[in-house]
């Protein structure tokens, strides 16, 4: 009872999604979804909790008296859509969960999640035929979703408030990865990798890890995790804004590809804790850990929960950049996916040294 899912395998699958092979069987996340075998996973960790909005919480090792508690934290939504109305024709209608550029909506390929898992297409008008004087992307929930499919069936298969995300492949070569949903399944991937590397043993503190529900939806889920857990310190593993693209000021880069892991130092609604971002920043110094820090006041993550929900906690972001994020079609580095996953196990392991400023 002293172990975490016992994992041997991580992968992301080629829809984006994460796959966590272990000896009883698959974890797999999608979007709202996770399959998990609740007996299984309880009788291979400490303590494991589903709590009432559905977040995951896993006690990683035997409580330690006086020891510091560090919680880690991944969300397991995505941004996408929910079916509002269905036509006459059976065409669809859908509204946006989270943060999405209309832009970027029209003519893409989606999948929706009834009662199989259907393919679908935003209906775009051709260029042939289409209003030239038009200026401006259409709202998302004024768009039409074509299924092809009879509204017969469409009415059989599919019913208002099914989940709908983008269908795109995930793309891995030895340098990149290219896929949706990389915030936050590049976090979910961090989180996962680096409790594979940790001797449990070794830990001189009581580490805890969350995959949370509801993140883009101003952080809902991550609202009720601290009653389970009183950490001492937080932390929100992301996937962050990168925006490191040619004509861009090179103030509002922000995060760039290649240079590390981003330790962030404030967002809209997060001051992260200077003592403990000191203490992430030294540790990677010490173990020669290429990191960069940003300082902005957009965005936000399930660090501001953390930081002051229950008794509150010593909250920061530890995030690997993502150029294109909440796209259909997002980008990051492996090495700084290994740069992250060495940071976050470093950063766990001596927990115990942190001296408050």
């Amino acid at each position: 009872m002293d172990s975490f899912l016992n994992l041997q395998e991580t992968k992301l699958s080629s829809d984006g999604s994460i796959k966590v092979n272990n000896i009883l069987g698959t974890f797999e996340l999608r979007g709202a979804n996770s399959n998990l075998q609740n007996e299984e996973i309880e009788n291979s960790c400490t303590r494991y909790i589903k709590d009432s909005m559905g977040n995951l919480i896993f006690q990683v090792n035997k409580t330690i008296p006086n020891a510091p508690t560090i919680l880690v934290d991944a969300h397991m939504d995505e941004v996408g859509f929910i079916v509002s109305h269905i036509e006459e024709n059976g065409m669809l209608r859908v509204i946006p969960l989270g943060g999405i550029d209309p832009k970027l909506f029209y003519g893409q390929r989606l999948t929706i999640w009834g009662k199989t898992q259907i393919e679908a297409t935003v209906a775009a008008i051709p260029p042939h035929i289409s209003d030239k004087a038009a200026t401006g992307a259409t709202p998302v929930e004024d768009c039409l979703i074509d299924t092809g499919i009879s509204a017969k069936k469409t009415r059989a298969l599919i019913k208002i408030g099914d989940q709908v995300t983008f269908s795109t492949d995930c793309v891995i070569d030895n340098d990149r990865i290219l896929s949706k949903s990389l915030d936050d399944r590049i976090g979910l991937y961090v989180l996962l990798e680096t409790i594979k590397k940790i001797n449990k043993k070794s830990l001189k503190c009581n580490l805890y890890v969350s995959a949370s529900v509801q993140e883009e939806m101003g952080l809902r889920g991550a609202r009720i995790i601290n009653s389970n857990v009183n950490p001492d310190f937080s932390i929100a593993l992301e996937g962050t804004v990168s925006n490191d693209l040619p004509g861009i000021p090179t103030h509002k880069k922000l995060a760039h590809l290649g240079n590390g892991p981003e330790i962030r130092i404030s967002d809209k609604y997060l001051i992260a804790d200077r003592g403990f971002n000191n203490y992430l920043q030294d540790t990677a110094n010490k173990k020669k850990i290429n990191f960069q820090l940003t300082a902005k006041n957009a965005g936000g993550t399930n660090a501001t929960a953390f930081q002051v929900t229950g008794k509150g906690s010593k909250a920061t972001v530890l995030s690997v950049p993502v150029r294109y994020l909440h796209s259909p079609s997002s980008v990051c580095l492996l090495k700084d996916v290994t740069s992250t996953i060495k940071l976050l196990t470093a950063g766990i392991l001596n927990i115990h040294k942190f001296k408050d400023e």
